[in-house]
């Protein structure tokens, strides 16, 4: 009797280290702890003579999500950016990150969590699309920022 309830504190123990383990990957991977994201502030006016959004200004900051990445909700009119890796035709490596456009002269900041299946090294050439939309969801402007990562 005495062997059998050894080894069966054993198995339990074994079970709760084991189940302890997969807790803790999950909830990093859930969690997205220490992913690289790409934190862009945007400045835009609007165009005189057509009134189309112009952009006037963009900053770039290398940051950390611990979140779990995906697309930013859409709330018409607003600016939205998606990021690719060294082509235009290339897949997106990141999530949209969007923000809605109120008046005139405005500073979007928006923050981009890139996919699980990319994470941005040393020298990788990023390429943004950087759309303006109506409050109808028409692309009233698109823009192309190019991004090094550092």
């Amino acid at each position: 009797m005495k062997k059998s309830t050894v080894l069966i504190a054993i198995i339990v123990v074994a079970l709760i280290i084991g189940a302890v383990y997969v807790s803790i990957d999950k909830i990093e991977s859930t969690l997205n702890i220490g992913k690289p994201a790409l934190k862009l502030t945007i400045s835009t006016r609007v165009n005189e003579s057509d009134g189309s959004p112009i952009i006037t200004n963009m900053t770039f900051e290398q940051t950390q999500v611990i979140y779990k990445g995906a697309d930013s909700p859409v709330v018409f009119p607003d600016i939205s950016v998606i990021a690719r890796n060294e082509s235009l035709l290339a897949d997106p490596i990141s999530y949209w990150a969007s923000e809605q456009r109120v008046g005139g002269s405005e500073k979007h900041t928006l923050t981009l969590a890139f996919r699980d299946s990319f994470k941005p090294k040393t020298g990788d050439l990023l390429i943004l699309t950087i759309r303006f939309t109506s409050y109808k969801g028409n692309i009233l402007g698109k823009n192309t920022a190019f991004y090094e990562w550092k």
